[in-house]
């Protein structure tokens, strides 16, 4: 029986000169600051929750903050 070899092993025993190689880049890491936020009122964090309970939003409350802060700086054309 013939000794049969997958074509991505075939393609990688081809050598540099071959017309298509793949390069392995490393994906550049995310810069990220943590940040404490001031005191935010309890009445935002109870509109939030009752959002969450009526399926109007699925983020939990960080995430909720980001996505608003990220469509206000698109908004002011900050982004």
């Amino acid at each position: 029986m013939k000794n049969k070899q997958s074509i991505f092993d075939a393609a990688l025993n081809i050598g540099n000169e071959a017309p298509l190689q793949v390069k392995n880049e490393t994906p550049k890491q995310r810069t990220v600051r943590t940040k404490t936020l001031k005191a935010i009122p309890t009445r935002y964090f109870d509109a939030h929750l009752k959002l969450r309970e009526t399926n109007k939003t699925n983020l939990d409350f960080s995430n909720y903050i980001m996505e608003a802060l990220r469509e206000k700086l698109e908004k002011d054309g900050g982004l």
